[in-house]
């Protein structure tokens, strides 16, 4: 019975640990995948980690849940600062791609994501589809997948918690956004030397309304650009995600 409860016991540990980084929808880039198969991808996981790790440092006992509740929560915890090796750079991409819709007008156009339930806008939806491009073709979903079974030699079950400091964080926010807008900064800089024709026009011109005149070109250019510029932009998204990856993945993850 002594052997059940500690097998229980890992393999719930080892699923609090994964499971933000396979379920929750925000902090997943399976998100597109259903449901199902992810759960399947977590089980798979749970299992693999209750092989490698065949004790639990905090035994499961029903007198005395407290401790391995407490433990549960140290788990989600790190499974979450794990997690965010994935969501600053996509939430970086995401925000550069916003100020471009606000930017080109397209903002108020948007689009209904069945899987997030959720409108995303167009210019947002291309940058943020381009770094899971990136993310997949070049295997860094299996160096995360390998990173967290990993985990669990370095960082024991039932011992999770954050793996940086608040300091570390946001100076880790603040270099991920300056990247994110580095990959929009060619678009951005368009769209505002068309802003600036515009109002020179409208003051030359105040009778022409030439906002509405503009409107078109400014989302046509929009789009020009930001395809161009997509087109360099892979080294700089894969270098963002693997800045994220040296600081949320534990010492030793290669």
């Amino acid at each position: 019975m002594a052997v059940i409860d500690t097998l229980i016991g890992v393999f719930l540990l080892a699923m609090a640990r994964f499971a933000p980084l396979l379920m929750v929808p925000a902090f997943t880039p399976f998100n597109g995948v259903p449901a199902t198969i992810r759960m399947c991808v977590l089980l798979a996981l749970t299992m693999l980690a209750v092989g490698v790790r065949q004790s639990s440092a905090v035994p499961l006992d029903a007198d005395h849940p407290l401790p391995f509740v407490l433990a549960m929560a140290g788990e989600c915890v790190l499974g979450f600062s794990l997690s965010l090796a994935v969501v600053l750079p996509m939430a970086a991409l995401g925000f550069s791609a916003r100020v471009l819709d606000i930017q080109s007008g397209v903002s108020a156009a948007s689009l209904f994501n069945p899987s997030t339930r959720a409108a995303e806008a167009l210019a947002g939806t291309v940058v943020q589809w381009a770094g899971l491009l990136v993310f997949f073709s070049l295997g860094l979903h299996l160096l995360l997948l390998r990173g967290m079974l990993a985990s669990i030699e370095i960082i024991p079950l039932g011992s999770g918690g954050l793996l940086v400091t608040p300091a570390v964080l946001l100076s880790k926010l603040s270099s991920q956004f300056l990247l994110g807008l580095m990959v929009s900064a060619p678009t951005m800089l368009g769209l505002f030397a068309i802003d600036l024709t515009v109002a020179y026009a409208s003051r030359s011109m105040p009778q022409a309304n030439a906002y509405f005149v503009a409107l078109p070109i400014k989302v046509l250019a929009g789009f020009v650009l930001l395809a161009g510029s997509l087109r360099y932009a892979p080294p700089l998204i894969e270098r963002m995600y693997r800045d994220a990856f040296t600081l949320f993945t534990p010492a030793g993850v290669h």
